[in-house]
């Protein structure tokens, strides 16, 4: 039975949107549109790395050769890490399972999670106001109002508008973010502009780990399509108090980020002078990374007793994560593949009880994801960062994480919604 011609609106055309509409597509929804507050689609930031367990889904959608076209190809590890102080190799992880990482600018992944969807399902410039719960006999469950005045009806409504959801907020869920106290600075270094031998070096995931604070080096894209850079990313530990802007994102001096390393090796020296290169006024992206305590509910159904209409919540509106283990953008596309096949394939009409088997399927894994990339981070960032310990080594570190890498969320469902699900003309 399923939802599969239920008028389905996705908020949100980030990257979490953007790959739910893909599993949407790939799963037979056969009416949905989403809606992006932007003018028009883009990504800002530094280069993602999307692991294997995502890679599966993607791959299943037939992005593999898009992706690979502008990611890195063969790296010769998942991460290596090196003394902050003497830029010495201290040890590294090696890859987890297939497909490999692919590390990339998140503006060439939008633009692969685009290149299968139907213009006619994308409506941009349409900033969420509110979502009205319509009681009128014969009206749609929900009306999306916009901030131009337009408004699109709907019967089952998917949050995938960021850790600041205006969903989240207008189903009444008003908890406040917490700050880790950390902020990040992103930025780029092409590899011209560094010494022969610190580019070498940066054509790996390399971190860099030093006290309560670490630089981690994403080697994106290749040199094939002349999309390789390395992506900076600097996890630096400041009280909110110093932050002086209202957003969460700004425009900073890069004198700041080198400020926190001015002491570290050559190479991270290097660094900071190729991102001076880079940058015409001396600035590079900050963030002050919050995130959101888990929550016990992630939907709301239609009020009058109708059974086929609701509200839910998707990738960081729901289960934002730290970026400490990668896998904010990941948890997004396991879980748009879980609630679209959940969707088209329930045996009966009930979305209430849809919804909870979704919820119920994802949620210990966010939880678990949420909780563990907290732990990653402050692993990274030691107050003892001079050497590898019980707790911090390549085995430790590899045993911490595979359990995310090796999940199959395709196996998953299949599996656990042998009872729940009718996969008769499913493509999973």
């Amino acid at each position: 039975m399923g939802f599969e011609n239920k008028r389905v609106a996705i908020v949100g055309g980030g990257l979490g949107g953007m790959a739910f509409l893909n599993a949407a597509l790939y799963t037979g929804l056969k009416n949905v549109q989403l809606y992006e507050q932007a003018s028009q689609f883009g990504e800002v930031g530094a280069g993602v790395n999307i692991t294997s367990n995502a890679n599966r889904v993607l791959d299943a959608f037939g992005l593999q050769e898009s992706m690979t076209r502008k990611s890195s190809r063969q790296l010769p590890s998942y991460m290596e890490y090196h003394n902050y102080k003497t830029g010495d190799y201290v040890g590294h992880i090696g890859e987890f399972s297939k497909p490999p990482a692919r590390l990339l600018h998140r503006a060439h992944l939008l633009d692969s999670l685009k290149e299968r969807v139907p213009k006619s399902c994308l409506n941009l410039g349409k900033h969420l106001a509110s979502v009205d719960r319509n009681t009128t006999a014969g009206s749609a469950p929900y009306t999306l109002r916009f901030q131009d005045g337009s408004s699109a009806d709907a019967d089952i409504v998917i949050g995938c508008d960021g850790i600041k959801s205006n969903v989240r907020r207008d189903m009444g869920l008003g908890d406040d973010p917490n700050y880790s106290g950390q902020v990040v600075y992103r930025g780029f270094v092409d590899y011209k502009d560094l010494p022969a031998e610190t580019a070498q070096l940066l054509r790996k995931t390399v971190n860099f780990r030093g006290p309560k604070r670490h630089v981690l080096i994403l080697p994106i894209g290749n040199k094939e399509t002349q999309t390789d850079r390395a992506a900076v990313i600097g996890f630096m530990s400041e009280p909110i108090e110093a932050w002086d802007t209202e957003g969460w994102m700004a425009r900073s001096d890069i004198d700041s980020l080198h400020e926190h390393v001015r002491e570290w090796c050559p190479a991270v020296q290097d660094i900071i002078a190729g991102l001076r290169k880079g940058s015409p006024d001396g600035k590079m992206l900050k963030q002050a990374l919050y995130v959101r305590d888990p929550i016990d509910k992630w939907y709301e159904m239609k009020e009058g007793g109708q059974k086929d209409a609701g509200i839910i919540l998707l990738g960081d509106s729901v289960h934002s994560t730290l970026p400490h283990q990668g896998q904010g953008t990941c948890m997004a596309i396991e879980s748009g593949i879980a609630l679209a096949t959940v969707l088209r394939h329930w045996k009966t009409d009930n979305l209430e009880d849809a919804f909870k088997f979704y919820q119920d399927l994802r949620k210990p894994r966010t939880d678990r994801v949420t909780q563990t990339s907290y732990e990653a981070g402050k692993l990274a960032s030691s107050d003892s960062p001079d050497e590898m310990d019980k707790s911090f080594n390549p085995d430790a570190l590899m045993e911490r994480m595979k359990w995310i890498m090796e999940y199959n969320v395709l196996e998953d469902l299949r599996v656990k919604g042998a009872d729940y699900l009718d996969f008769q003309d499913s493509r999973l």
